[in-house]
């Protein structure tokens, strides 16, 4: 039976979790920091609203009892570490060469697919965000089906939120000079670069165990 309050609860309770989870320093409010500097507000948004997306899926499998699955599969999880390093190792090269012209803005401007892409490789395959989510949903174990599809979305609208937010902020905070915008770069691909190297070497010790 459908209860429209715990519908609601838990799509304002998705909405709290997206936020919240989304303040802790990580690959996506990097790359959506260093892509507002670049190349401005609206491509950093796209990078936040691929991240969101991926929260959202990784609270879908954590609320509905399926992601509990990977723990039985340590294989599996650590295939998908490799994965995730190879992806954040790719997206620190990205950012180190990517283009900051009108052109590589107009692009980016005109089809938000790049971006959005970027955001949710860089979560997606992530093992250890979906094993975070899973945490959060044996604590709070939302029970009702048709609940915990309503937090999946409240997270993935809270976290598209916070991410725009602060795509907004770092559009604004004046960094608009090339050898800043330089030195904002290089920090965020050794950021994210280093966050890869240590998925590839968790992914491969745990495969060679």
């Amino acid at each position: 039976m459908i209860e429209p309050a715990a519908i609601l609860a838990g799509f304002g309770l998705g909405i709290g979790l997206g936020v919240v989870t989304g303040l802790p320093l990580g690959v996506v409010n990097v790359a959506v920091v260093v892509t507002a500097v670049r190349r401005g507000r609206r491509a950093a948004t796209w990078v936040g609203l691929g991240g969101a997306v991926a929260d959202g899926i990784h609270a879908t499998l954590a609320f509905s009892g399926l992601a509990a699955l990977l723990a039985t599969r340590p294989q599996a999880s650590a295939a998908l570490a490799l994965v995730a390093g190879l992806i954040l190792c790719a997206a620190a090269v990205m950012l180190v060469r990517g283009r900051t012209d009108a052109s590589a803005e107009r692009a980016d401007r005109a089809a938000g697919r790049r971006p959005f892409a970027l955001g949710l490789a860089m979560t997606l395959p992530n093992p250890a965000a979906l094993t975070a989510w899973v945490a959060v949903a044996s604590t709070l174990a939302v029970r009702d089906r048709a609940a915990a599809i309503a937090t999946a979305i409240g997270v993935t609208i809270g976290s598209a939120g916070y991410f725009a937010a602060l795509a907004a902020v770092a559009a604004r905070a004046g960094v608009d000079t090339p050898p800043r915008r330089r030195a904002v770069t290089v920090i965020a691909a050794v950021v994210v670069g280093g966050l890869g190297v240590v998925a590839l070497v968790r992914g491969a010790w745990a495969l060679a165990r």
